[in-house]
């Protein structure tokens, strides 16, 4: 595991060989009324935390401290770093990297209380908390008649996701998240509570859109939404194939790459057939146009025969509850999972890659029926994405077409060396498919054992640094897929 920079091993080392601080008698006098603390040690401390999405490589913690104010997260990174206690931010809790449990013994900063929501029609501008998720935001914004991208889940953070970019299935039309960001207000390391945008602290704004977990507290974002388009109604389409039709659904994937709708976007994961036990194939679209156009851009997936196919006109806040014929996904929005991923990510379609997959993918499935391991690929158009020029933030992924996720879960923590073979394999043989000559991967989809070039490119690595060292000197926001400092750090 990666989570062994200079700055991690002097942050973990003081805080194992110090003596455990009184952390009520230490924060609580400096916290407003509302803020709350809560010692791992006591009975019903889960009951009252933010807890994370996966358990795999998870951070440890002898508390949490919910602020409540702008004050008291200043005051929990000064009197954090005056002590030498590392800590960690919490928002949706999603955040998936290995780098996480470089974190021992330190405190969580649970944002919960920042989950305000504000939209202004007439700048069309919308303010979030911290913490604030997407399932706040995109029905009220439908029934106002604007439309805002929808993550890869209802329960993800909308500022962690922009922190990473915000790849989304309205991409094509929309951009990304980070591209619509305004403002953003961060506590810095130094425990100053600042504004970067586009015009103020113009450097650090570049760096915290697609690697803003590596320099602050973002206690509020700002977003200029657009006007939905088609109504905010969307076609949803549904596809169930046999296993043996893996072949003809990525060689229409495949023929997408030259070109695919600005309007569409198409989601494919592997499930196993309960009956069968063997691996069938769940494809979504979503198209945002009518029926009718959506079903002329889908024909090839129609020729196939599926087992089993709907075509759905929706509202917008409906997309994730009608995709997939409605089957609950559970686990995208469950806590304290022991799920292990890998993603790559490619900018072509690899059809005999794939299929090779699928096939050992059910092999492995039956050899080791305790671990549940799905395909997810996220294939989404990059019209509006490219628009954007490189230049405009740290986000080095917008040749981006496709998005390969690879998710195991099981309880058998045994199983670990065995899943981790099993995927790092995979990941291998995708990366060397993806159309790039170096593993490439969305910060927020990485395992966090890749390169930093694989996730901020090479050539911003080293403005990247330069403002990691300005920012962020003593390295307190190294947790998360961290930026490499320089020379003095033996990574660039």
């Amino acid at each position: 595991m990666l989570f062994d920079t200079a700055w991690q091993k002097t942050i973990v080392a003081t805080a194992i060989t110090a003596t455990t601080p009184n952390i009520n008698d230490l924060f609580g006098p400096h916290l407003s009324p509302n803020a709350s603390i809560y010692l791992a040690s006591e009975g019903n401390y889960s009951a009252h935390v933010t807890q994370r999405w996966t358990d795999y490589a998870a951070p440890s913690y002898i508390a949490t401290i919910q602020p409540a104010t702008v004050k008291d997260v200043q005051n929990i990174v000064k009197i954090s770093s005056s002590n030498d206690i590392p800590f960690l931010v919490t928002g949706g809790g999603h955040g998936v990297s290995v780098q996480l449990a470089g974190l021992k013994e330190g405190i969580q900063v649970d944002l919960s209380q920042f989950n305000t929501v504000e939209f202004d029609e007439n700048t069309q501008l919308l303010t979030v908390g911290g913490a604030s998720k997407f399932s706040q935001v995109i029905a009220p914004l439908y029934q106002l008649g604007y439309q805002f991208p929808l993550g890869t889940a209802y329960c993800v953070g909308i500022v962690g996701a922009t922190l990473g970019a915000g790849v989304s299935a309205n991409q094509g039309y929309m951009g990304l998240l980070s591209d619509m960001l305004e403002e953003v207000q961060l506590v810095t390391s130094s425990g100053d509570a600042i504004t970067t945008s586009r015009s103020v602290n113009a450097d650090l704004f570049w760096a915290l859109r697609g690697a803003g977990a590596n320099f602050g507290i973002v206690t509020s974002a700002t977003y200029m939404v657009p006007k939905a388009i088609n109504g905010g109604n969307v076609a949803n389409l549904n596809y169930l194939f046999p296993g043996s039709k893996s072949r003809d659904v990525f060689t229409y994937l495949a023929s997408l790459d030259g070109e695919m709708p600005a309007q569409l976007a198409l989601n494919i994961g592997t499930l196993v057939d309960p009956s069968s036990k063997r691996l069938v194939l769940l494809v979504n679209a979503n198209f945002a146009g009518p029926i009718n156009q959506a079903l002329k851009h889908l024909a090839p997936l129609n020729a196939l025969n599926p087992l089993r196919f709907e075509v759905l006109d929706v509202a917008w806040p409906d997309v994730f509850s009608t995709s997939y014929f409605g089957i609950e996904d559970t686990k995208a929005c469950g806590r304290n999972q022991h799920v292990n991923m890998r993603s790559v990510g490619a900018k072509r379609t690899d059809p005999d890659i794939i299929v090779e997959f699928i096939d050992e993918l059910e092999r492995f499935t039956m050899a080791n029926p305790d671990v549940s391991t799905a395909m997810m690929i996220h294939r989404f158009p990059t019209q509006k994405v490219l628009e954007v020029p490189d230049e405009e933030s740290v986000y080095p992924h917008r040749q981006f077409k496709m998005h390969i996720q690879l998710e195991s879960e099981y309880d058998n923590r045994g199983k670990d060396d065995i899943v981790d073979e099993f995927l790092q394999s995979a990941r291998q043989r995708f990366a060397a498919a993806s159309g790039f000559d170096e593993h490439a991967v969305y910060v927020n989809f990485a395992h966090g054992d890749e390169k930093p070039e694989a996730w901020y490119g090479a050539r911003n690595l080293e403005r990247l640094s330069g403002l990691k060292r300005t920012w962020d000197p003593r390295g307190l926001f190294s947790f998360y897929n961290a930026v490499p400092v320089g020379s003095s750090d033996g990574e660039l």
